[in-house]
């Protein structure tokens, strides 16, 4: 299995990255039997590092954030006992932190050079686990607590948790050196937990633990950049690691290449990783939250600093502020395309998919445009948006001293359609009775090449909303590294709204993180046609399973009628075998009438009348096969149910399913 996985990895690799490959290796087989010195420069905290969190006055924070304020509150008095969350896991680890412990099989992971550990050995459980405790979202939580009460012991517990984490991680041995993406995330949260500590003196103990974590985080980042294949999300995270380190620490010898790789990091990687029409170039949404804060975190930072950045950054966070605002339905629903994994920079007391309202909010702040907010200010925008936001909130105090942190309502969107051409997505919008409808259909490419590690088999897959309740939905992550089945499962074509053909996937997964030959998406238009508006979408990934085989789905909105129609057409050489899934919210009802199945949620129901030459049938919870499953978070799962519809394919078939929307006081029993 591991050598079938290695020759797959090689053939993803360019002729320019085998010899880069074999030089990181020796690199490391140097660094390994090297001797590590920090540098004795001596280290102090330049009035800038302060000034990074100076919004956050505490009265503000007390009076207008108090849900906010009352989760960080939670989260800083269980850090103080050394208890800590990895995606629901509860960690209790006593009077000593041991950072290499898995919490959820307790098995430690080798204390040795981090380049011989192989964190996808599934022997120790999964790696993401043990990093996730070890990005120290928690010091966060500690830092705005002391910010607001001034008790000592919070501040004590930041320095003490450094301290500690040094004496246990000593550079480079240990899995928590193992990946950039982790010392990028690590190096951000200790710098922003620092930043609240104005007033507090720190140690010798406590400087000279600063002065080596910060060292040994910019020194391997330096060393060691992700690059080729493998330059992802994770070169972000490491480019601003060295960006802000050699900002805020410029005393170091080396903080002046720091600062200006990781700024060539970011300014080169906005083009690439977030595309002209705003979307992620991983074509998964919920990274595009992940990736718009290292950038926004940037300009902040660049513009707090004067320090001058190119006009792209401002443009693409533009972009993507509009793409967010047009796949966001009334209750601030984002579709969950592709991977899923949670990824936060900075623990502000909002999930991954929560970010998204917070994200529009600093966006309509930054950029004077008011449309894009999502009605209510959030703790993140409120400490990162500065004196723009603070003369806001005056102004509304003055208007209504009872909504002080309330942005002005946007108008309800206007009926529209849109297509995200390099993104893939196509969007329908509509109100029925003054309320929302809204479908999004996916013709994104498989990920991002030449892995397209974080995308889903989701072509032509679609998601759908009303009155702001999910309806039909991606499924979901679940898990990354220790899925096995699972993982597979939520990449796989029958995980998504979309057709399947011979019961294969549109493409082989050979890894947890890459995919095999891609396939091409060959049409994606939207048209209106007198009061219906159709959009149409085919991709060639079955060509080479059945010769000549060629899928197209077309879904045409009728607005009069209340109903979209589903139309798959497939064309190929000869017979197959077809199904397509419907994946409903968890808290949707279906009740299946022959031909007719019922969707419910809440008192509106949409009713699917099946094509008449294929059967139905609804998986809730199976194992066997696996379906019926959703996951709203990492590590996250329940029961919900999909609707399977399948049957027999002639060489030329179009298979018709109508879905009615309406609007109901009666309650259906099953």
């Amino acid at each position: 299995m591991q050598l079938t996985w290695f020759l797959n990895r090689l053939l993803k690799m360019s002729l320019p990255e085998i010899p880069w490959r074999f030089w990181e290796k020796s690199k490391k087989i140097i660094d390994k039997h090297s001797s590590w010195t920090v540098p004795r420069t001596v280290v102090t905290h330049c009035e800038t590092l302060y000034k990074l969190s100076r919004n956050a006055d505490p009265q503000t924070l007390k009076n207008c954030f108090s849900k906010e304020i009352k989760y960080h509150s939670l989260i800083a008095d269980l850090a103080l006992k050394n208890q800590y969350s990895a995606f629901g896991i509860q960690q209790e680890l006593k009077n000593t932190i041991t950072w290499h412990t898995d919490p959820v099989t307790q098995q430690e992971w080798p204390l040795k050079f981090w380049g011989d550990i192989n964190y996808r050995d599934k022997r120790f459980g999964g790696a993401k686990f043990v990093w996730e405790i070890n990005r120290l979202y928690f010091l966060s939580s500690l830092g705005i607590l002391y910010r607001i009460t001034k008790h000592r012991f919070y501040a004590d517990k930041i320095i003490d948790i450094i301290i500690s984490w040094v004496k246990m991680n000593p550079y480079p041995q240990g899995i928590n050196w193992a990946s950039g993406i982790e010392l990028g995330i690590r190096m951000t949260n200790v710098i922003w937990a620092l930043s609240f500590l104005h007033n507090y003196y720190i140690s010798d103990g406590g400087k000279k633990a600063i002065h080596t974590f910060i060292w040994s985080h910019a020194n391997h980042l330096y060393r060691y950049p992700s690059k080729f294949s493998s330059a992802n999300n994770h070169l972000l995270a490491e480019g601003f690691g060295l960006f802000i380190a050699g900002v805020y620490f410029p005393d170091f010898k080396a903080a002046t290449k720091w600062r200006s790789k990781g700024k060539s990091i970011l300014e080169k990687e906005v083009s690439r990783q977030i595309l002209p029409d705003g979307g992620s170039f991983e074509y998964s949404t919920t990274y595009l939250s992940f990736i718009f804060d290292f950038f926004l975190f940037f300009k902040k930072i660049s513009d707090q600093n004067k320090i001058r950045y190119i006009k792209k950054i401002d443009m693409r966070l533009k972009k993507s502020c509009a793409f967010i605002k047009s796949l966001m339905d009334k209750s601030g629903n984002i579709p969950n395309i592709g991977d899923q994994d949670s990824a936060l920079l900075i623990d502000f007391g909002i999930s991954n998919m929560e970010n998204f309202s917070s994200i529009l909010n600093s966006g309509a702040i930054l950029f004077d445009n008011n449309h894009l907010s999502t009605t209510q200010i959030d703790l993140k925008t409120f400490i990162l948006t500065g004196e723009s936001c603070n003369a806001y909130l005056r102004r509304e105090k003055t208007e209504d001293s009872n909504h002080n942190n309330k942005l002005l309502e946007s108008s309800p969107p206007a009926i529209h359609t849109l297509i995200h051409r390099e993104s893939g997505l196509a969007i329908i919008r509509d109100n029925i009775d003054n309320t929302e409808i809204l479908f999004t259909g996916n013709a994104t490419p498989m990920g991002m090449p030449p892995l397209y590690a974080h995308g889903h088999l989701d072509a032509l897959s679609f998601t759908l909303t009303v009155r702001g309740l999910e309806f039909f939905v991606d499924p979901g992550t679940y898990l990354y590294h220790s899925g096995g089945k699972w993982r597979k499962y939520f990449r796989s074509t029958a995980s998504h709204n979309t057709l399947r053909l011979n019961m294969k996937d549109m493409s082989d997964q050979p890894g947890d993180f890459m995919f095999g030959k891609p396939y091409r998406i060959i049409k994606n238009t939207m048209k209106r046609q007198k009061n219906e508006i159709v959009w149409s979408a085919s991709h060639n990934a079955y060509a080479s399973e059945i010769p000549f085989a060629h899928i197209s789905r077309t879904v045409i909105w009728k607005k009069a009628e209340k109903s979209f129609q589903i139309i798959d057409h497939i064309q190929q050489k000869k017979n197959s075998f077809a199904d397509l899934h419907f994946h409903c919210h968890p808290d949707c009802r279906v009740i299946c009438r022959e031909k007719n199945i019922i969707v419910v949620r809440e008192n509106i129901t949409i009713s699917i009348s099946v094509d008449p030459c294929f059967k139905s049938q609804i998986y809730c919870g199976s194992l066997d096969p696996i379906s019926g499953w959703y996951s709203p978070a990492f590590n996250k799962i329940m029961k919900s149910n999909t609707i399977r519809i399948y049957g027999n394919a002639l060489r030329t078939t179009k298979i018709i399913n109508n879905l009615k929307i309406s609007f109901i006081n009666a309650t259906y029993n099953n």
